[in-house]
């Protein structure tokens, strides 16, 4: 039963607009470094920004969570995400750029696990359905964004955008502030913690298997995303590169609906996998751009649910801990956007695009089996 119907109604502005960031944020890197006339080392450098302040924000904001609270620690990656959009607005060197962007994706990965962890007290049993629901709204931002920012935007273009987050994230930071009915659902751990929480929780296998997961999905999603055009340009299909990335986003949104549909993703992380991976091989096999499309269609189903899933399955192992939880599993998915991109893009480039697309398979086939047994270790212990 829904505790606060006013907090899921923020949350699905918050979830939109999170998606819409995400995607333009990536067109718009390459506008900041055209602004400052920066090379593709210094742009590489604001992409590996982003990641890195999400791997950061672990080590801060879900320790402070737990300290401070769910709600407070809401309010300050709200302020975070706005220092960060204000450094990069004001900006007047690539480096002051890439510093704002670490501070940004610091706070979008404090805030991002901050609201979900407070999902999962509001929305209890139903947290999955309602979870893939905001994430199909997360995707369609991401669809929408990048279409908005090229009729809008000019080439050098940026400082706007970035005042648009600062705007968006000082009334999310308002809204936490004056929110004190968020704290009669949130749950908090019985006593103040002693040490690191993170420590306590990555001593469960559980955690483990579900973090190693988390790291493949969103590696295999990143490579997958960003080399999908490079890969079919390469086999002659050109005409189709640009609605391949189309299709999968909006597949995804699909994928993320269908989640909607089970109460407990336990069940449903195993056969997502195996889709995925089913969706990689057909893509290298079969002929023509019509099926390489719908191969991708495969793909963009089968990891649709994943996000979602692998991180309510570690939220709710520890309930009193989920911020902690959450936050782990973020930073699980940065490490996996950073580790995966230079091995894919030195396959991709040295002409051997089949062999990442059947690595990718492999890795997911793996999760298959042990996200199968996770869920039976979580059915006889009841959780």
């Amino acid at each position: 039963m829904v505790k606060d119907r006013t907090f899921n109604t923020v949350s699905i502005a918050i979830y939109f607009l999170m998606g819409s960031f995400l995607a333009a944020n990536q067109s718009l890197v390459s506008n900041i470094a055209a602004s400052y006339g920066a090379g593709e080392r210094e742009m590489g450098y604001m992409i590996s920004s982003l990641y890195g302040g999400s791997v950061v924000a672990v080590l801060i904001f879900g320790e402070l969570a737990q300290r401070l609270g769910k709600r407070r620690a809401s309010l300050l990656t709200s302020f975070a995400v706005c220092a960060g959009s204000f450094l990069v607005l004001i900006s007047s060197s690539p480096l002051l750029a890439t510093i704002g962007l670490f501070i940004y994706g610091a706070g979008v990965g404090g805030f991002e696990s901050c609201v979900m962890a407070l999902l999962t007290d509001n929305n209890g049993e139903n947290s999955n359905r309602f979870l893939n629901f905001l994430q199909a709204l997360f995707s369609g931002g991401a669809v929408l964004s990048p279409l908005i920012i090229a009729a809008l935007f000019k080439e050098e273009q940026f400082r706007p955008f970035y005042a648009f987050v600062l705007a968006c994230y000082a009334a999310f930071a308002c809204y936490f502030a004056f929110g004190r009915r968020i704290d009669s659902f949130a749950r908090q751990p019985e006593a103040m913690p002693k040490g690191l929480a993170f420590l306590k929780l990555i001593k469960h296998p559980l955690i483990i298997v579900y973090m190693l997961c988390m790291m493949i999905y969103l590696g295999s999603e990143t490579a997958f995303t960003y080399w999908i055009g490079s890969y079919l340009e390469g086999e002659g299909l050109g005409l189709f590169s640009a609605g391949a990335l189309s299709a999968y986003w909006f597949s995804s949104i699909f994928g993320r609906l269908i989640g909607t549909q089970f109460s407990s993703p336990s069940n449903l992380m195993a056969p997502c996998f195996l889709l995925a991976a089913a969706g990689c091989v057909s893509l290298v096999f079969v002929p023509g751009g019509w099926l390489k499309l719908l191969s991708v269609i495969l793909v963009g189903l089968g990891f649709a649910p994943l996000y979602a899933g692998l991180a309510l399955l570690a939220g709710t192992l520890f309930p009193s801990e989920s911020a902690s939880a959450f936050s782990l599993m973020i930073f699980s998915s940065a490490l996996g956007g950073i580790a995966f991109q230079p091995f894919i893009s030195l396959l991709i480039s040295s002409g051997e695009a089949k062999g990442a697309y059947f690595i990718i398979a492999a890795l997911c086939a793996l999760c298959a089996p042990a996200l199968r047994l996770a869920a039976r270790r979580r059915a006889e212990a009841g959780i």
